[in-house]
This record gives C-alpha cells, structure tokens and sequence, in this order.
C-alpha cells in the first residue's frame, strides 16, 4: 500500500526545473524540539545555524526532506518557535527569496493541516502579538509538500525527494499508535533514562535498515532515483548499484549531514564541531562521499 502511494506521488507530486548551474542542499529529520531533555537538535543547534548560514551564504536553495519540527513529542510550536527563533529567522530569509521548500515527514505531518497552523497563530497571539514572529511569519507563507520532484533539464528525468516514512507501517499505516507512544511514554523514558524508541526506524538500527532495503527496493524496481531522510542513515549509492540516497539527520551527536547538488554534482556533506591547534572549537564541514556526476545516475531512470 505505501510503495503505490508513493509510486503515485512520483506522477502526481510539484516538480521544479534544475540545470547544471542549480545549488540545492538537502536536509532532513532536523527535529526542532522544545530545548528540554528530549529535544534531539539542541546539542546541534549551533553547527545546524552555521551550516544554514553558510548555505544562505553560497546561495543554495535549500529543502528540507520532512520531520523539521519535531511534533510527536510537542503538540504546538510554542517551545518550538521560541527556542529556535534564530532558525526560523535564517529559513525566512531562504523563503524570502524562493529558495526553500519544505516537505513534511511523520513527526510534523501536522504543518500540512490550515485548521493546525490557525491554531498555531491563535496560541501565539494569546502570549503577545510579537512572540513566535518569526515562527507564524514562516509557516504561514510556505506550502508544506509530501513530496517534490527536481526535474533535470539536461536529459529530462527526476530526481525524487520524499521523506520515506511512507514505507513504514509503524510509522506511517499505525501514526496515531506510534504518536502516542512516543509523546506519552518514550518521550519521558528517552529523557530521564536514555531509552530508545523501538517503534522509531532511526533509533531502531535492525528496523531502520528494513526501512532503507525497501526505499532501495522502491527504487530500483521503479528505476527512479530517489532521495529521502527518515532512517537518519546516510546512503550514497555507487553509479550503477543503487538510485537510493539519503541525507542522514541532524540529530546524531555532535554531527549533522547533508546532500549538495552544485555543478551537476552531488555530494554527501557532514558538519562537525572540531578543535584546532590552539584548543579553539570550530564548525567543519566536510566531504564524507562524492562529488558523483547526477547525470550518471540518472542513466539508470526511467
């Protein structure tokens, strides 16, 4: 059932044009949370910043690959928006200038319903007209998209962004059970014991590459290449072995990953906080695999 509704979105899903001169960076499973003990990205919030930046710099378009915000453990932005107001004031300037587009995963398929982002700018106002501004200013002026299609000029065939959770029952099929269990229960035990979510395919490693063997499944037996998050494993196929890609997460420790597509190119970065010689701490980025030609890979497509 969830390879054809993404095999269905491959048709259906917006798709925007790309050419050899196009610089795009793809993210996802950033997991903005509340700052508390179970918030995911506030150990990366710093390299997470740089990194938007220096892409904001470079000017890429960025899009984010679903599971942005993390709304399974958080029923409103309200934490969200406030800890993370620097961020949101750096994905408005993307948005300003019509480089950004943002896919909604499992843990933030909310932001795709009018009725819950009313409700956001309600909850908002009832604190002060001016808090959460830059939170209300990007979530109302952006449309929250399940999948996207990069269409590559040059010979005509499609890159395919989805987050993934698509062909997970878990996390797809069973939502609302598995929203509940990580809100009301793992949540706290995550928090105060270190627990880690079974139900949760990047915190579950055996689960996690069942879910990437079937992303790699989809797309080989569709011959579509394809680029999603949700697993948090970072996945650069060989050309010829594989159309599946995915850009990691930004929630490993001390770690975050991205995909850059820059040249005609695709690489698959990592963000690090390093120390020099001099014992002063830096943010790094690097090369963990790459750069590939895209139209080698896209040879393979249909």
């Amino acid at each position: 059932m969830g390879a054809n509704r993404l095999l269905k979105l491959t048709k259906t899903c917006k798709k925007i044009n790309i050419d050899k001169e196009s610089k795009i960076v793809l993210m996802s499973d950033v997991h903005r949370g509340d700052g508390g003990s179970s918030d995911s990205l506030i150990g990366n919030k710093n390299i997470y910043l740089s990194a938007l930046r220096y892409y904001y710099k470079e000017d890429y378009t960025l899009i984010e690959i679903g599971d942005g915000d993390e709304l399974w453990k958080n029923k409103n932005f309200i934490d969200i928006g406030y800890i993370y107001k620097e961020v949101f004031r750096m994905l408005n300037r993307f948005n300003t200038k019509n480089k950004l587009y943002m896919l909604y995963g499992n843990h933030d398929k909310k932001k795709n319903s009018k009725k819950f982002i009313e409700k956001q700018k309600k909850l908002f106002k009832k604190i002060d007209k001016d808090f959460g501004k830059d939170c209300l200013n990007l979530i109302n002026n952006i449309e929250f998209l399940e999948a996207l299609s990069l269409k590559y000029i040059h010979n005509g065939k499609e890159i395919f962004l989805a987050h993934g959770h698509q062909l997970d029952f878990m996390n797809d099929e069973l939502e609302l059970v598995s929203r509940f269990l990580v809100r009301y229960l793992w949540r706290f035990l995550e928090g105060v014991a270190g627990f880690k979510e079974p139900i949760s395919s990047a915190k579950n490693y055996k689960k996690g590459s069942k879910v990437d063997k079937k992303l790699n499944d989809f797309a080989n037996k569709n011959k579509k290449m394809i680029i999603c998050g949700h697993t948090h494993n970072v996945k650069f196929p060989e050309v010829g072995k594989g159309l599946y890609f995915n850009d990691g997460c930004c929630v490993n420790p001390g770690i975050i990953t991205s995909l850059e597509i820059n040249n005609g190119l695709i690489t698959l970065i990592k963000w690090s906080i390093e120390v020099n010689e001099n014992n002063n701490l830096y943010i790094k980025r690097g090369i963990i695999d790459g750069p590939e030609r895209i139209g080698d890979y896209l040879k393979y497509t249909d």
